[in-house]
Order: C-alpha cells, then sequence, then structure tokens
C-alpha cells in the first residue's frame, strides 16, 4: 500500500515535469519558469549535501585517520572560495591551475591512445583476406576515410578528380553527422520512453501523470487566452 509521501512525490513529480514539457507551447508560461527555478534549486542543494558528505567521508575522516597528506586538498579547495571575494580572488587561481594541470596529464595519456592512434588503427583494415562481408564492410571504410580527407585539403584547388573526390566526401559526411544526430535523437527518446514508463507502471501512478497533463495544459491555455502568460512570467 503507498503512502501520503510517496503519492505526494510522484504528483509533484509528475507536475514539475509536465510543467518543463510545458515549453512545447510555444511561448514562455510561468509554470515552465516554476519548474525550471525548482530543478535547478533542487540539484544545486542536493550537489552541496553530496559535495559536503563527500569531503567529510573522504577527507576529514581520512585525515583523523591519520592520512594528513588530504589536508593539502582541504586547504586548496578552501582557497577556492576565494573566488567570491573580488579583492582576492587571484588566490583561487592556484587551485585552478592544480586541477586543470591534473587533469590535462591523466587525460593527455589516454587522449593520445583513444583520440589518435586507436583511430588510425581502426582504419588500417585487411583487404584481400577474410569473409566476403567483412572485406565489404573494410572496403567501405578505407574509401569513405578517404574521400572525407580530401574534403579537408584546403592548400590545393579542388579541380578535377580532387574536387570530385572533395565533393563524394562531403557528402559522406553530411550522411555521418545525420547517423550520429539520429542516435543522439533516438538516445534521447529512449530516455524520455523510460521517464514515462517510470509515471505509469506501477498503474496508479499513471492517473497521477494524465491529470497533471490536463491541468498543466488547460493552465497555459488558459493563461494564454486570458493574456496572463507575458504578465506571470518572469523575465529573464
Amino acid at each position: 500500500m503507498t503512502d501520503i509521501i510517496e503519492i505526494s512525490v510522484v504528483a509533484v513529480g509528475t507536475f514539475l515535469a509536465m510543467s518543463m514539457f510545458s515549453t512545447l507551447y510555444g511561448k514562455s508560461n510561468p509554470l515552465y519558469v516554476l519548474a525550471e527555478e525548482s530543478y535547478i534549486g533542487f540539484a544545486t542543494g542536493l550537489t552541496i549535501i553530496w559535495n559536503i558528505d563527500y569531503i567529510w567521508k573522504t577527507g576529514i575522516v581520512n585525515i583523523m585517520g591519520g592520512d594528513w597528506v588530504l589536508i593539502f586538498s582541504l586547504i586548496l579547495g578552501a582557497m577556492m572560495l576565494f573566488r567570491v571575494h573580488p579583492k582576492y580572488s587571484y588566490v583561487a587561481r592556484l587551485p585552478i591551475a592544480v586541477v586543470l594541470g591534473a587533469q590535462f596529464g591523466l587525460s593527455l595519456r589516454t587522449i593520445i591512445f583513444s583520440g589518435f592512434t586507436q583511430q588510425i588503427q581502426a582504419t588500417i583494415r585487411p583487404l584481400f583476406s577474410g569473409p566476403t562481408r567483412t572485406l565489404l564492410y573494410n572496403w567501405t571504410i578505407v574509401i569513405c576515410v578517404i574521400f572525407m580527407l580530401t574534403f579537408f585539403f584546403y592548400t590545393v584547388e579542388m579541380e578535377g578528380l580532387l574536387g570530385t573526390s572533395a565533393k563524394f566526401g562531403e557528402y559522406l559526411l553530411y550522411i555521418a553527422f545525420g547517423a550520429v544526430f539520429a542516435q543522439t535523437f533516438m538516445g534521447r527518446l529512449g530516455l524520455f520512453v523510460g521517464f514515462m514508463q517510470s509515471y505509469t507502471i506501477p498503474d496508479w501512478e499513471t492517473p497521477y501523470l494524465i491529470g497533471s497533463m490536463l491541468l498543466v495544459l488547460g493552465l497555459v491555455v488558459y493563461m494564454d487566452r486570458a493574456g496572463l502568460l507575458e504578465k506571470l512570467t518572469p523575465e529573464e
């Protein structure tokens, strides 16, 4: 049996979610602003709590256990707070430099292999040995890469065979970007389907979802016809 807290969470969640979708109405409305500001506020507060809990568990507790090196991390973290003071904001540059330097140093090795050498290795394929389907895939990859590389030749004039190859490579890039966009859209659609399922399973949540849809739509249409959208919507 569901309790009042779970029902309240579902009711408020569906209402705020449908308020976020009210941006599809095409006009700014106070319900969307309410949902947006609520999300930002909740997310910020939750992030602060998580960070405080993380600092306590991984920093303070370990320092009290004898890991004194972590004191430097707390000092650098405290120096970041000087960013809010105009006079001493330069103090925050040191921890920022340490963080960026460490991140760049750690990610450089990964980027070299994953973004450069492994990309080249994935293009170098056997073209004359293997199953027919594999050979077809390999030839397609190699030919498409050559055509697309010619599109980026800017030091010579694109004429004749080179110009034809560059134009064909341009079309291949369009196809690749379209496939990436379609894949991204399918991923977002999957998130939307998962969201809808989370408010339709179990069955008792479905009426709250439908009710929130009708309520938000009715409120937005009413405020639009009554000329209240611009009056009630805060300026950005």
